[in-house]
């Protein structure tokens, strides 16, 4: 059991000491100044979880497969393929957390949600900008015309570098943020 979380945090480690430092400037495409995704750990997290609960979850599964005449063998089957499920949900959430972030270009923002397609956000239209009700803080930045909000929390990479750039690009939400929450 123990094992699974070690092979994974080796190949992390190893994968760290092959990866060149990164930087906050130029990050993945061309005239991309800043990217604001998850830190590794958090999604790693989640995947770490998920596979814990799929392997403990098949082996509930197939310890029921030998006890198939026994009547409490039908919880212990219900239980394994439950934990699987859950796995399987943690797993998809570390993958979409992987996914999720915000690239910022000189005069637009590329928004790409956990699940969704990728959208383009002129800063003109950001209509309104608040703070998130989460324990880790962060921005809630509301667009004319799409649904929802584009959420980036405070423990994310390149955070400070969006709050310049929302104060350089949106100056006017960018006020009207500061004015009625503070900074």
């Amino acid at each position: 059991m123990v094992a699974i979380p070690a092979a994974v945090s080796a190949l992390v480690r190893q994968n760290d000491r092959k990866r060149p430092p990164s930087t906050v400037v130029g990050d993945e495409a061309y005239g991309v100044l800043f990217t604001v995704r998850a830190r590794r750990f958090s999604y790693l997290l989640l995947r770490i979880i998920g596979i814990v609960f799929i392997v403990v979850g098949g082996f509930f599964f197939l310890a029921t497969l030998t006890l198939l005449d026994d009547p409490d063998a039908i919880g212990m089957l219900i239980a394994g393929v439950g934990m699987v499920l859950f796995g399987l949900l943690f797993v998809y959430l570390g993958v979409g957390q992987k996914r999720r972030r915000v690239e910022a270009y000189d005069s637009q923002l590329v928004v790409t949600p956990m699940f969704r397609a990728a959208r383009t956000v002129d800063p003109a239209a950001i209509k309104r900008i608040r703070p998130t009700t989460n324990r880790f803080g962060g921005l809630d930045i509301k667009v004319h015309g799409q649904r929802g909000v584009i959420s980036v929390l405070s423990i994310d990479a390149a955070y400070p570098e969006l709050c310049a750039w929302l104060e350089q690009r949106a100056p006017a939400q960018w006020g009207e943020f500061v004015r009625a929450f503070g900074r």
